[in-house]
Order: structure tokens, then C-alpha cells, then sequence
């Protein structure tokens, strides 16, 4: 459980375990309700790269609209999202991309204090996800479960890129052609009329709006305005490329072996368990013996226990420890009340 300190009073919020899509929900309670969806994401500047973290009020995926139970605060409920930057610190306002505006269901701002509220939650939940022990087998997953959803999308924008980048390219010889047809065409006009000056001729050479010598003019101009937007659109597609192969790179899972960690902490009654302490046991079997000796007799002076947990990380060795202490609670009051 994490607290979070916040204008209208404390929020607490107890993370659930982590789902196959490597998503994480916190239900709050306290001076606010509901659920904040958190989960690994891709990053805003590179989307075969999850570096970054997502946090949404709503049980939902943060790529979709937000479903019940939203947070509520005293009755209302609200909507948005934050995202966390590993890239840059958290102290920087770029590690940081909070929404414009957080609203309610019916699309009205929150209120200042609301407001003030739910960011932080949302960066409190963020921060908290982010610093999981299994932080890297989050990232794993959410990027498995998200790279097929990116990869549709980056398909979609490549051929989009493509069709743009082939038409403006198309567009500035267009207008280079014509450039130099009307250049052409003002230079014969001109000779006629050095030849034979005519009315017509001189009209057809003034520099109006729609002459051939304003034609000769812009258009050149025109024609370095459409390479420039085929050079960005060229820019988008290698971006998206070397994203559209990033991803369809395989990336091997983190390391998931199982090892013997000392869980120290309290039994509070219930199946619940206050944990102190996480601690990997050490391998050799001598040095184990007299490190879980000193965790015990410490732990006993303040009614304490240690526990030998095998698990992936410290965080999952924690979630075990309480799992194992709810089922042993569970099975004392089946026996204690079996007829």
C-alpha cells in the first residue's frame, strides 16, 4: 500500500498483481475512490522503446476510453491520464506529461483542488509502478501485448507517408515544369515584342497577378515548398521504419529464475501480513543459516517472523509471502470450523 498525501486528505492505494498484459490497478481509498490503471508504455518520442509509464483513472487500458470504477472525488467522478518519462527525471517538467485538463463524465473541467488531487495520484501510482523490482518483466509484457496493436498502426502510417511523400515530390516537379514553361514562354513574348511592340504583347508581359512573369516568379518557390514537405514526409518514414523494425525485433524475456528470499514482517490478523523487510537469502548454504539466525532474533523482539519465500524479486517474493499467510489464515478457519 502506498499513501499519498493530497489536499483534501490522505489516499490510499493498494496495487493489485500484475495482469498478463503487464498492467497494474490501484484501488484507492480514502479521500478518494476507484481504480488507476497503470501500465508500461511506448515511449512518446519512439514506440518500439517502452520507457515510459502510463497511469489512468479507470480500470480500462489506457489506449481505450476509460471504464468504471473511475476516481471518485466526494461523489464525482473524473477522467484522464499522466505519463512518466524514464528518460528524464522526475524533477525536470518534461519527465512528466500530464493531460491539459482532467474532467468529469460530463466533459467539465475539475476543479482546482480536484485537479491538484488526481496528479497526484496519477504521478504517485506512476512512480510507484515504475519502481517494481519486476519492473522489467512489466515492460516485457505490455510491450508483447501492445507490439501487434503498434505495428497495425505503423503499417497504416508508412503507407500513409509513402502515398504523401510520392504526391509532393510529384507536385514539385509539376511546378518546376510549369516554372520553366512560363520562364520560356515570357522570353518568346518578350522577343515578339522587341520585334514588333503590340498592346497585346505588352499586356501579356506586365508583371499582374496571373502574368507569365509572377508565374516565373512563384512557382520556383512552390516547387521548394513541396521537396521540403516530401523531405519531411521522407524523415516520417524512416522514423516509422526503423520503429515498424524495432518492433518486430524479438526481445528476450527479463530473468525470471525463482530465488530464496527472508521475508520479515507480522501477522495482523485475518490472513494479512505487515511486511518489514525483503531480502535475498544468500546462496551458500552456512552464511543463509546465520543471516535468516539474525533476521529471527531480531524479528522476535517485536513479535515478528522470518518467512523463506522463492520467488522472481523481491516485490513477487513480498506478493507470495502474503498469498502463502492468506491461505494459511484460510485453512485455520476451515479446520476451526469444520463440524
Amino acid at each position: 500500500m502506498i499513501t499519498i498525501t493530497t489536499p483534501p486528505g490522505t489516499v490510499r492505494a493498494v496495487p493489485s498483481e500484475a495482469d498478463p498484459a503487464g498492467a497494474v490497478r490501484y484501488r484507492l481509498t480514502g479521500a478518494a475512490s476507484g481504480t488507476v490503471h497503470v501500465t508500461a508504455t511506448s515511449s512518446p518520442a519512439r514506440w518500439d522503446r517502452f520507457d515510459a509509464v502510463r497511469a489512468t483513472l479507470g480500470s480500462a487500458s489506457a489506449r481505450e476510453w476509460p471504464a468504471e470504477p473511475l476516481v471518485r472525488i466526494r461523489g464525482r467522478a473524473y477522467q484522464g491520464n499522466t505519463l512518466r518519462v524514464l528518460a528524464y527525471s522526475v524533477d525536470v517538467p518534461w519527465g512528466w506529461q500530464d493531460p491539459m485538463s482532467l474532467v468529469d463524465t460530463d466533459d467539465r473541467p475539475a476543479p482546482e483542488q480536484a485537479s491538484q488531487t488526481l496528479t497526484a495520484i496519477l504521478r504517485a501510482c506512476a512512480s510507484d509502478y515504475a519502481a517494481r523490482s519486476d519492473f522489467p518483466s512489466l515492460q516485457h509484457a505490455a510491450r508483447r501485448h501492445d507490439t501487434p496493436q503498434l505495428l497495425k498502426w505503423l503499417d497504416a502510417m508508412i503507407s500513409h507517408a509513402e502515398r504523401a511523400q510520392t504526391r509532393w515530390l510529384a507536385e514539385a516537379e509539376t511546378h518546376r515544369a510549369q516554372a520553366a514553361r512560363s520562364l520560356a514562354a515570357w522570353w518568346t513574348l518578350a522577343r515578339w515584342f522587341t520585334d514588333r511592340p503590340h498592346p497585346v504583347f505588352a499586356l501579356l508581359l506586365a508583371p499582374d497577378r496571373e502574368s507569365l512573369a509572377h508565374r516565373a516568379e512563384y512557382l520556383p518557390k512552390w516547387a521548394e515548398i513541396s521537396r521540403g514537405a516530401a523531405a519531411e514526409e521522407g524523415r516520417r518514414l524512416t522514423l516509422f521504419r526503423s520503429e515498424h523494425e524495432g518492433l518486430t525485433q524479438p526481445t528476450a524475456a527479463p530473468e525470471s529464475e525463482e530465488r530464496a528470499y527472508f521475508v520479515v514482517g507480522q501477522w495482523t490478523g485475518g490472513g494479512c501480513v505487515d511486511i518489514w523487510h525483503v531480502e535475498e537469502a544468500p546462496a551458500d548454504p552456512g552464511e543463509r543459516a546465520d543471516v535468516h539466525e539474525q533476521h529471527q532474533e531480531d524479528a522476535e523482539e517485536t513479535f515478528g517472523s522470518v518467512n523463506v519465500v522463492y520467488a522472481a524479486s523481491p516485490q513477487a517474493a513480498a506478493d507470495q509471502a502474503r498469498r502463502e499467510a492468506r491461505e494459511t489464515s484460510d485453512r485455520i478457519h476451515r479446520e476451526l470450523t469444520r463440524p
